[in-house]
Formats: structure tokens, sequence, C-alpha cells
């Protein structure tokens, strides 16, 4: 794909994207907007900034992406459905890989009621510290993700672990309120995803830490590994409301 081309995607609503994320109201991972990215630039993101996620999307839609090159190496890019912006930011693929996955220390256990993913898209494996406005967590990229290619994930793929982390720390914040809410990734601010490939089936570990809140908006501040830093926006809603695009 040439830069200040478009291109339609088709996101069927069989995608194994969807496969574990919210099951029954299933939505597109955030990072995979990122990964049609990468795919239409041809080689890996190395960083990311000022991304927003404008509402999810839900399976059957057709998205229409565009880069539009910038300076100093960034490329901003559009992801469109019937006209309506979806998502936005710019990337950059410049720089080398550095930096790797330290695997983490014991975690506590499983979590499956406090996160309501399922494999494969259920990257978190327990909780390895928790405080009150901070979570650490062992975290694991399945051999059978959609995004994983012969033994190995992008890195930025590990955004994705560390916003499930910080799901599981909103979850624990609010043990006694009945009500079924999720939290969903709507925002990535100057992410360093510079890092070598996430080894599939093999653990490392991510932290985020409560930095700001604006119901039913938060942001994080996340680490994965040795590899990846950055800052992340999540939306606190229900089920229904977020397929709905509220």
């Amino acid at each position: 794909m040439a830069r200040g081309d478009r291109v339609q995607i088709e996101v069927p609503a069989d995608s194994p994207l969807f496969a574990g994320h919210f099951p029954g109201h299933p939505i597109l991972p955030g990072v995979a907007h990122l990964a049609f990215v990468e795919r239409a630039l041809g080689v890996p993101i190395t960083a990311a900034r000022s991304v927003r996620l404008r509402r999810p999307v839900i399976p059957g839609e057709t998205l229409e992406l565009a880069l539009i090159p910038g300076e100093g190496g960034w490329t901003r890019f559009e992801i469109t459905h019937q006209g309506k912006p979806v998502s936005g930011g710019t990337v950059t693929t410049e720089g080398e890989g550095t930096g790797d996955w330290k695997e983490p220390a014991a975690a506590t256990g499983e979590l499956p009621i406090l996160l309501p993913h399922a494999p494969p898209a259920r990257l978190i494996r327990g909780v390895i510290e928790a405080e009150a406005e901070r979570i650490v967590c062992a975290a694991e990229i399945p051999p059978g993700h959609p995004l994983a290619v012969e033994g190995c994930a992008p890195a930025f793929l590990a955004v994705e672990a560390a916003a499930q982390g910080a799901a599981v720390l909103e979850a624990l914040a609010r043990t006694e309120d009945p009500a079924l809410r999720i939290g969903y990734l709507v925002g990535i601010r100057e992410a360093r995803l510079a890092a070598p490939p996430i080894p599939a089936g093999r653990p490392f570990q991510v932290s985020a830490r409560l930095s700001g809140s604006a119901p039913p908006l938060s942001i994080y501040e996340i680490a994965a590994g040795g590899a990846v830093t950055g800052t992340i926006s999540t939306y606190i809603t229900t089920r229904d409301d977020a397929t709905r695009g509220e």
C-alpha cells in the first residue's frame, strides 16, 4: 500500500480477532487497529503517539484505512467506517528493537471473575502485586493468538496485555459493585514499541499505574517486560453500551 492511498479492510463476523474478546458481546481489540496499520506499512511499528480509538468495531463491519506521510519519519493513519471516524493516530517504523521480555515472578493465580476475556484474547495469567493504584501481572501471548505468527507476536500486543492488567486493577477496586461493567482501550500516547517480537507461550511481566481519572475515563502509565512503555486511556461502561459504541 502506497502512503496516501486508501484501502478497505473487511472485518468479518467470524474473524479470529474477535475470539475471546468480550465473549457474547465481541468487539475488536484496540491494538488490532495497529495491526492493520503495520500490515499496510509492511514493517514493524516502533512507536505510537496520540492514538485515539473513537468507537468500538463490531463483527461484520467494513473499514477504510488511510496513511498520510508526516515529518521526521512519522505517519498519520485514519480508519473510518461509512465515512465516520473510527480511530486515528501517528506511528513510526524507525529505530531498532531493543530490550527483552523478562519472565515474571510467580503470580497469585487465575482471575476468571475479574477479567471477562477468554482464550486466545485473554493475555493475563495472574497477579504478581496489586496496590490501590498500581498492578503488576504475569502475561502471556497464547501460541494460537490470531496476531502470533511462527511463534512470535508483535510488540504492540503488550499494550493490550497492560490494558487487561489495568482492567483487573479497576475490577479489584469495585469488588462490592454488582454492576456488570467493562473497560476497553480508547487511547495510546507516547508508546515505545521498538522491541523484539514477543515469544508466544512465554510469560512476561506487565504493569499499569493509575495516573489520572475522570470517570468513565482513566489514564494509566504502562510497562511490559523491559521493552515497552507508554500511556493508555481506558473507558469504563456496560457491555451493552460498548457494543452500541456509547
